[in-house]
């Protein structure tokens, strides 16, 4: 009996000392191969962790996680691709498109995402825009509309350019915009396709290079990359318990380049606790609008949660700021009218600042203060005025 219980106590402890370890290792800041990365909440776009968040890295074909959100943008998924002599024989990974080939834009996409293809990416530039440096220039103007402010992109698919580089902030930017498209993220959470082409009889079967959709739990996404220059590049992302998180590693070593996005994944979900700022729909002010019925009231245009290190008892909630934008009216209730600003160490997060009811335009009357009744007097007995000096003057010739 007293042996058993010994058992027990001895079980008991090791099982708490167990526990202890996991809990201290899991708030553990990780300890990373990669020169750049970021960890990204999805929803909110809070920063947990950043390691040289802005320095200038080659991307490689995370690139494509860009491409495709243009493609997305910019092209119907029923239309066709058609191989040019430019997307024929691009080096490295590829599905060896044949000149003429026809393939679907849906197809494209998912040997794009999941089989990295260089050449498709070239094929589908070709088709959204005409030309490689006409597709260049939109994926600018659709990373910066992301708010990725330092890249520079000039090709589909991330080959080495010393003018094409982003960081890796920008890049966890891209891919939070790019998994707002419920496409985009149905293929990028896709393990294995069988697409159709005309230049083979049996379906070509493509495998996403990204080995933590079998590895890790709840991952969702999304891209792998690999150049000479770049080193290995990961964008990874998983969902767990209500909860979608970001990871970016760039310029990792080897298979190390799994540990990075899993231990960066690992310290997201079990490192922080969850605090809620705003409740979608509070009200967090008002201000007079010039012209207006009355004041207009703004409020949460979502609910808002800050996430806070759970061993950093220091650590402070974020300080918020309201940023409202010129208004003209009539506002109406629920439409945008600024932004939400929260500043805290990890970062500024940014929600919608949304209209709490409708503000229209004044009667002239009210608008002017009474200005326009005195006005309108005035001219009435000018006219009166003018008209009588007018008949005095005809009675006198």
């Amino acid at each position: 009996m007293r042996l058993r219980r010994a058992i027990a106590i001895v079980v008991c402890l090791s099982l708490c000392c167990l526990g202890l370890r996991t809990h201290f290792a899991w708030a553990a800041v990780p300890d990373l191969k990669a020169e750049a990365a970021v960890l990204m909440e999805a929803e909110t776009g809070q920063i947990l962790y950043a390691k040289n968040p802005e320095a200038r890295m080659y991307p490689a074909s995370t690139t494509k996680i860009l491409t495709g959100l243009v493609v997305l943008q910019h092209a119907r998924l029923d239309s066709e691709v058609v191989a040019r002599p430019p997307a024929v024989g691009v080096e490295g990974s590829s599905i060896w498109l044949q000149e003429g080939e026809k393939i679907s834009v849906k197809d494209a996409l998912y040997a794009l995402l999941l089989d990295s293809a260089n050449d498709v990416a070239v094929a589908l530039a070709l088709k959204v825009s005409g030309s490689i440096p006409a597709f260049a220039r939109l994926m600018n103007e659709t990373a910066k509309a992301c708010g990725a402010t330092h890249s520079h992109f000039t090709n589909p698919h991330g080959l080495p350019d010393p003018d094409h580089y982003t960081t890796a902030l920008d890049m966890a930017r891209i891919t939070r915009a790019a998994l707002s498209n419920r496409i985009f993220r149905e293929i990028v959470a896709t393990k294995a396709y069988a697409m159709h082409r005309s230049s083979a009889p049996d379906p070509y079967v493509l495998v996403n290079h990204n080995k933590l959709l079998w590895r890790y739990e709840g991952a969702n996404g999304v891209k792998t990359g690999y150049t000479t220059v770049a080193g290995q590049c990961l964008v990874a992302s998983a969902q767990r318990g209500g909860r979608e998180l970001i990871a970016v590693v760039f310029k990792s070593e080897g298979t190390e380049v799994w540990n990075d996005a899993t231990k960066l994944l690992d310290y997201g979900f079990n490192a922080f606790q969850p605090a809620r700022i705003f409740q979608k729909g509070e009200v967090l002010g008002q201000i007079s609008v010039p012209g207006g019925n009355q004041p207009l009231e703004m409020v949460a245009g979502d609910n808002f949660t800050y996430y806070l290190p759970r061993e950093d008892h220091s650590a402070s909630l974020p300080s918020w700021r309201l940023l409202v934008q010129p208004l003209r009216l009539p506002v109406k209730a629920g439409s945008q009218v600024g932004d939400i600003v929260l500043t805290g160490t990890q970062g500024e997060v940014r929600i919608p600042l949304l209209a709490g009811n409708t503000v229209t335009l004044l009667p002239l009357w009210q608008r002017s203060g009474g200005k326009v009744t005195l006005g309108f007097l005035g001219i009435v007995l000018g006219l009166v005025y003018w008209s009588r000096r007018r008949r005095r003057y005809r009675y006198q010739r």
